[in-house]
């Protein structure tokens, strides 16, 4: 982020400004290549989109750094929850002694997000539920049923993702159902490509209803995953699994049409990298689950092109929109 843009946004406190900066740094560090999107929007709309992506990074990597205990996890999503009810109520964080830096990233990424989220009018209040949700999921371990698994996908997956289409500038009452039909896809399809990783780390998001289906168990699907060949039980379980995100893929398809033209180049741009993904998956009857590879973004080899001219197209887009009178609304002042 540049002050640049943070002057265009029409954010003028230094304070703020600095939290801004602060949470853009963090999104550029941890946000992996998802960071490359926010190249895709109106320089002025970009550092609220860097502050609410690196939230949703930040309370994510909360949860799965394994470099901490569980204890230490648990205590770490307390005292983001604490930092943002402080950062709601206009109050200072209270802390036993000197703020550590893991206190001062907790401060400045919440007042960074309430006002993100104020000026965006979106419900600020709930956060706390996202938390909630995420602290849920960090001590479950697996799921019987899909079902089972509902309060993850609407807590943890879809709550921040209504919020972000409000970013995106809605221009349909359809927009919202397309846009969770479309993360339900992206979280299913990040599920089968990471269940190698998921399973090394004690988890498993695949239902154990549908192992049991195709005749395997949590055991036997770890031992097959990676091992260079898999069975023909495996191959169908993930042909179910992909096949149930491609239709949550299918039936949001049309979401980057109901949004503003200023988001819809990053909205369709991340469908594509998913339908890659989903391609990738199954080529060579499901090869890729004998040998898992790193995830697809939009810095990857196969996506960066592709990023590269959904930048300049975005531009382009961006500009004639600004010539045509659009300006993102003012910033939220107290």
């Amino acid at each position: 982020m540049t002050v640049h843009e943070l002057d265009l946004a029409g954010i003028t406190d230094s304070g703020l400004r600095a939290d801004y900066l602060k949470s853009s740094r963090l999104f550029r560090d941890i946000g992996r290549g998802r960071f490359l999107g926010r190249y895709m929007f109106p320089a002025a709309k970009r550092p609220y989109f860097d502050t609410f992506f690196s939230f949703v990074c930040y309370v994510d990597d909360l949860v799965d750094d394994v470099n901490r205990s569980l204890e230490v996890r648990k205590q770490r999503l307390d005292e983001f929850e604490r930092a943002y009810l402080a950062a709601c109520d206009g109050e200072e964080t209270e802390t036993d002694g000197p703020p550590s830096g893991d206190h001062v990233a907790d401060a400045a990424l919440s007042r960074a997000l309430v006002h993100m989220m104020r000026t965006w009018d979106l419900p600020y209040r709930d956060v706390p539920q996202f938390v909630q949700a995420q602290r849920e999921a960090l001590t479950t371990y697996e799921y019987a049923t899909y079902e089972e698994m509902d309060p993850f996908i609407q807590g943890v997956t879809l709550l921040p993702a209504v919020w972000i289409n409000g970013l995106f500038e809605p221009q349909s009452e359809d927009s919202e159902e397309l846009c969770r039909h479309t993360i339900t896809a992206f979280q299913l399809l990040d599920f089968a490509w990471d269940v190698q990783e998921d399973l090394e780390l004690g988890r498993l998001y695949l239902p154990l209803e549908d192992l049991t289906k195709f005749g395997l168990d949590r055991t036997s699907l770890a031992r097959e995953v990676g091992s260079g060949h898999v069975s023909e039980a495996v191959r169908e379980l993930m042909k179910f699994e992909i096949d149930r995100a491609v239709g949550h893929l299918d039936a949001g398809r049309a979401w980057g049409r109901t949004l503003h033209p200023t988001s819809r180049t990053f909205v369709d741009l991340d469908i594509e990298t998913h339908r890659q993904m989903a391609v990738e998956l199954v080529k060579d009857d499901y090869a890729f689950f004998g040998r898992p590879k790193k995830g697809l973004g939009f810095n990857s080899a196969k996506i960066a092109p592709r990023t590269a001219a959904a930048a300049a197209r975005a531009k382009r887009i961006n500009r004639e929109a600004e010539q045509s009178g659009y300006r993102i609304r003012r910033p939220w002042s107290a």
